[in-house]
């Protein structure tokens, strides 16, 4: 679970912008079929450009990883505000049905 760190990949730029066009579904079953795909108009084959390839894939799933692991978080945080924040107004509930007499805001 990555907080902060993700793994770049030091790849050149040109080929990262076609790794970018074809998408991370796209490259995989490019890599897994071992089919081509055009680079700077050129046919390149995938096993000529697997190590960058897969640095570049390693790299999205890091930034896709970051993102699941910070919504989880935030999806926590919200939880636990939102259940103190249902047991307060329970609380206080009781105190104005006269139900609770400890800790109430308008008893003495």
């Amino acid at each position: 679970m990555p907080w902060f760190c993700i793994r770049k990949a030091q790849i050149d730029t040109e080929l990262r912008n076609t790794f970018e066009r074809y998408g991370v579904v796209a490259a995989q079953v490019v890599l897994a079929t071992t089919n081509y795909f055009v680079h700077q108009g050129k046919q390149l084959n995938a096993e000529g450009a697997g190590e960058p390839l897969l640095a570049w894939l390693t790299e999205q799933y890091d930034k896709a990883d970051r993102k699941e692991t910070w919504s989880l978080a935030m999806e926590g945080t919200i939880t636990v505000f939102v259940v103190l924040g249902v047991v307060v107004e329970g609380w206080q509930l009781l105190c104005n049905f006269g139900w609770l007499h400890f800790g109430c805001l308008h008893c003495p």
